[in-house]
Parts: C-alpha cells; sequence; structure tokens
C-alpha cells in the first residue's frame, strides 16, 4: 500500500531534480496532484533543511540535495564505468581487482572482480571495505596532489614512525613520476585487515582504522622504489594500485589488483601495465559520460514527520 505524504515529499524530489528554470508552485502542484496548501508545509520544511531553494520565478533544488545528489552518482558512474574494464583486468592479469571511490577523506571499494574460473586469486577486500586517506595509505591518489596538499598527508598523521616517514619521502616522488604504488603483503598484515573488517562489520569502526593504520605501517615496507623493482625480484605483493581521474585532472578514485602472494619483478611490471591501462580506460569512460542527475534519499523526519513529531 502506497504511503501518501511519503509519496507526496519523493514527488516534489523528483519535480525539482529536472534541469532547468525554477519551477512555479502551480507547476509543481499540476506535476505532483498534491494541493497548495500542502505544498507549501513540504517546500517550507525542505528549505529549512536546504533541500530546496525559493527564487524570484519559484522553486529548485536546494544545495544540501544538489550535494548529495552529486556525491551518490560519483559511486553509481565510477562503478559503472570500471565494470567491463575491470573484468578484462582480471583476464589479462588473472588476479582479482578492485575500483575504489574516494570521497570525504575515505576510499571505498564500490565493485569487485575475480570469484570464478577466470582468476585463481579472490581479493581479501569486499565492496563497502573502506581505507582511510592518510599516510601512508592512498599514496596513487595523494601523488596527483600539488605537494602542499602531501604534506600536510603526511602531518596529519601521527601514529607514522620516523623510519615510515622517512621512507614516504623516498617513494612519494618516484610513485608521482610512474603513476602508480605497489602495497607489500606479509602475513600478519593479512590477517590483520580480515580483522579489521570483521571488528569494522560489529561496529567498532572509526577507533579500530586508527590503529589498524598504526599496525599497518609496522608491520609494511612502504611501496617499493624505482631500484628495488628489477626483473629478478621477489616481492610479496598486497595490490598494484593506479589512480582514477576526472576529466579535469582531480582524482576521482583508483584501480588495483590484489593479488596477495609473492611475484617476480617482471610479473609486477606486467600487472602494473595492466592496471594503468584500466586506469586510463575507466578515465576515458567517465569523461565520455557525464554523471546523471540522481535523486537522494531524504531525511527520516521529511518523509516521515510523524516519527519526528514522535520523536521529539
Amino acid at each position: 500500500m502506497r504511503h501518501e505524504p511519503t509519496h507526496r515529499v519523493l514527488s516534489v524530489i523528483e519535480a525539482l531534480s529536472i534541469e532547468g528554470p525554477p519551477l512555479p508552485l502551480a507547476e509543481i502542484a499540476r506535476a505532483t496532484g498534491a494541493s497548495r496548501s500542502t505544498l507549501h508545509a513540504v517546500l517550507a520544511e525542505m528549505q529549512d533543511e536546504q533541500w530546496a531553494e525559493k527564487l524570484e520565478g519559484g522553486w529548485r533544488a536546494g544545495p544540501r540535495m544538489r550535494s548529495v545528489a552529486a556525491s551518490l552518482s560519483a559511486e553509481v558512474d565510477l562503478a559503472r564505468a570500471a565494470r567491463q574494464p575491470l573484468e578484462r583486468l582480471v583476464d589479462d592479469t588473472g588476479i582479482a581487482a578492485v575500483v575504489f571511490e574516494t570521497r570525504d577523506g575515505m576510499s571505498e571499494v564500490v565493485d569487485v572482480v575475480g570469484a570464478g574460473m577466470r582468476t585463481a586469486s579472490r581479493p581479501d577486500i569486499a565492496v563497502g571495505h573502506v581505507v582511510p586517506v592518510r599516510a601512508p595509505f592512498a599514496r596513487e591518489l595523494v601523488a596527483r596532489l600539488p605537494v602542499v596538499d602531501q604534506r600536510r598527508w603526511l602531518s596529519d598523521s601521527g601514529g607514522l614512525t620516523e623510519a615510515a616517514r622517512e621512507r614516504l619521502e623516498l617513494v612519494m616522488p618516484q610513485i608521482a613520476r610512474r603513476g602508480w604504488s605497489i602495497e607489500r603483503l606479509t602475513p600478519a598484515r593479512r590477517e590483520l585487515l580480515r580483522m579489521a573488517d570483521s571488528l569494522e562489520s560489529s561496529g567498532v569502526g572509526a577507533l579500530v582504522r586508527d590503529r589498524v593504520s598504526e599496525l599497518f605501517v609496522e608491520l609494511s615496507e612502504i611501496d617499493v622504489t624505482d631500484a628495488e623493482l628489477s626483473a629478478a625480484a621477489d616481492l610479496a605483493v598486497a595490490s598494484v594500485s593506479a589512480p582514477v581521474l576526472r576529466t579535469d585532472g582531480r582524482v576521482i578514485g583508483s584501480v588495483a589488483v590484489t593479488p596477495g602472494r609473492r611475484m617476480t619483478g617482471r610479473a609486477v611490471g606486467r600487472a602494473v601495465e595492466a592496471v594503468t591501462r584500466c586506469a586510463d580506460e575507466v578515465s576515458s569512460r567517465l569523461a565520455a559520460h557525464p554523471r546523471p542527475a540522481r535523486v537522494p534519499s531524504l531525511p527520516s523526519h521529511l518523509v516521515h514527520p510523524a516519527h519526528a513529531a514522535r520523536s521529539n
């Protein structure tokens, strides 16, 4: 059974989400089938919460609606744009692959390809897994930023040892030049990652991430230098990552393969070529298909005003 108050609010959202000039109240009433008195109440509440904006010619989507719509559409479009390139990446390498979407200081897995006959490896991380954009993580993303922002990224991570800082000072210019990064693997690091995911799904979240960040540094040799990546090198590799870019050159996320095993330098080089090729293709797809407008969900007190009244 349709819930009429919810339906009316969603009808208003749909009307305001259409590109064009501000809509007069009479036009919104025709589009939604709601009375003017009902629309006055709904729009007034939406305006207070910045989900609608009143202009001289009528009403349009407010800054909060536009912001949330842009944020949600970025994730959906990145996952869609990356799907076929990610499948080709898995076919080319025989290694499980993931795509990360970056926002609000976190990098989140939005798609994974790996289970099945096409690859012998399964990713240790699942859709929804998040990594903080803080040193020493997300190096391939931060390397695209101006030096002042890289310095801020480095200084904001209080858990780094002096050795880790020196290592980052060494590898970051090389990552910026080559355009990709490697996450090293140790057995203890893999178990720590699995434990963190388990605790995070139980709601421990931010506190766990902070401590895990510190432990990862202690259990890892950060990235590889150009000198360490000879053809005969023997490296334990957790992932190989390259950034995905918007049309204006800003980073929106990254793609990665997650071998989770020892590899020769020659094999790592082949993986690097495949990952950077995939990242370039995803960036091109995003440029060719601009993000569509999306209708965000409303706060519960707008959709269910009776619930809000009871909670007050």
